[in-house]
């Protein structure tokens, strides 16, 4: 109720000023009051206005014109029902008022107003006059029709964008893994030997086609995510197992970098119930990243443990670590590091890890200290999972 009595206050306030001065038959406070940029009426418990004054012109009539008139006879059809109430609870419950609605105008034009009311003294049958103000709020309104336009207009640019890029991830993929299929089989020279030039070729292309089949369903995946259209399918698995996977998926490409690559998940975080899939594409992306900024003779460490009820994993480097005004972009969809230049990527890498983890009701931190490395720490709240009998702790939204 605090929050009500600056408004009774300045309404009461205002009709005192407009009542005062047309008790005293102060022609010129008459004339201060009825410029003032609001309509105020005094009205009988039913409605009907018993005095006006301020800015009648809002509605092309002037003040005396409005006695006696009820809402009925100034508010549009559609909208009687919503005026008529809040003055009913004004008037008998107390309770201050306000409405949106269309009160007509003198020429006929509906206008969208904005009207507060509050009660005064109860009568002796338990009503009350109602003090009101009204304004218009037309530019208001146009604002928020606006708004509500453009918001139209980017969902629907969402949902196109989400469809090109399936359509497209679609036909770029089909192709792809003919290429990435057909020069595998040309570089394991299965049918037959190939000179050293044209097995490097079969090599390079065979790279470069999973390369691009990496981009693409990463921007298939974020495109989902944006639209809400990406479904978490949470199972019991062996996370050990899924971490050691991911690790052998970037085991060549450490060793190309001369990097050393570790596991390290606790026991009691041997199994969890997540997305596998997500949580691969997770450990994959972060131990992708970390990869290729160690620089050789650097260490990439993937761990997993259990904290309370959740599942921390983390990824930490030896690379050169990230500048502070860089980390507060990374995670954003295209957006890299400062250290980037000249490596292979898209910067979808770290979104992808942080709506992923979110998708879980988690989230996923990233800290980096320049010369010594990044650590980037992914919290699922809801993954932890009992031991021995491999009960799931924590329902979703259970905390």
């Amino acid at each position: 109720m605090g929050a009500d009595i600056p408004f009774r206050e300045r309404l009461r306030a205002a009709w005192r000023g407009f009542h005062g001065a047309a008790a005293a038959k102060d022609r010129g406070q008459l004339l201060l009051a009825e410029q003032a940029p609001d309509l105020i009426t005094r009205h009988a418990p039913d409605g009907r206005i018993r005095l006006a004054g301020g800015a009648a012109a809002l509605l092309g009539r002037a003040p005396a014109s409005l006695e006696g008139l009820t809402p009925r006879d100034l508010v549009h059809p559609d909208d009687l029902a919503a005026v008529q109430a809040a003055f009913r609870d004004a008037s008998y419950f107390g309770r201050d008022g306000a409405v949106t609605a269309r009160f007509l105008h003198a020429d006929g034009r509906a206008l969208w107003m904005e009207l507060r009311c509050c009660r005064t003294k109860l009568d002796e049958e338990g009503g009350g006059d109602i003090m009101a103000v009204t304004r218009e709020i037309a530019a208001f309104k146009a604002q928020s029709a606006a708004l509500l336009e453009a918001r139209d207009e980017a969902l629907a640019a969402t949902k196109e964008k989400s469809r090109f890029l399936a359509t497209m991830s679609h036909e770029l993929r089909t192709p792809l893994n003919a290429i990435i299929g057909f020069s595998e089989v040309m570089a394991r020279e299965i049918f037959g030997p190939l000179t050293p030039r044209y097995q490097e070729y079969a090599s390079l292309i065979q790279g470069s086609g999973q390369h691009l089949l990496d981009l693409i369903n990463g921007l298939l995946d974020m495109a989902k995510i944006e639209a809400g259209k990406f479904d978490i399918h949470e199972e019991l698995f062996d996370l050990a197992e899924t971490a050691n996977s991911a690790a052998r998926f970037l085991a060549l490409a450490a060793d190309q970098a001369g990097v050393r690559l570790a596991v390290d998940v606790a026991k009691g975080a041997a199994r969890v119930f997540a997305d596998k899939r997500a949580v691969k594409q997770m450990l994959v992306n972060l131990l992708s990243n970390a990869v290729k900024f160690t620089p050789p003779g650097g260490d990439v460490t993937l761990t997993g443990r259990i904290e309370g009820r959740a599942v921390i994993l983390t990824v930490a480097d030896s690379g050169a670590g990230i500048v502070a005004d860089a980390l507060e972009r990374l995670g954003r969809p295209f957006e890299q590091s400062g250290n980037a230049k000249g490596k292979e990527g898209t910067g979808l890498g770290l979104a992808l890890v942080k709506s992923l983890a979110a998708l879980h009701g988690g989230e996923a931190v990233i800290a980096s200290v320049l010369g010594e490395g990044t650590t980037v720490t992914v919290r699922l709240p809801h993954a932890a999972v009992s031991a021995p009998e491999n009960n799931v702790v924590l329902l979703r939204g259970a905390a």
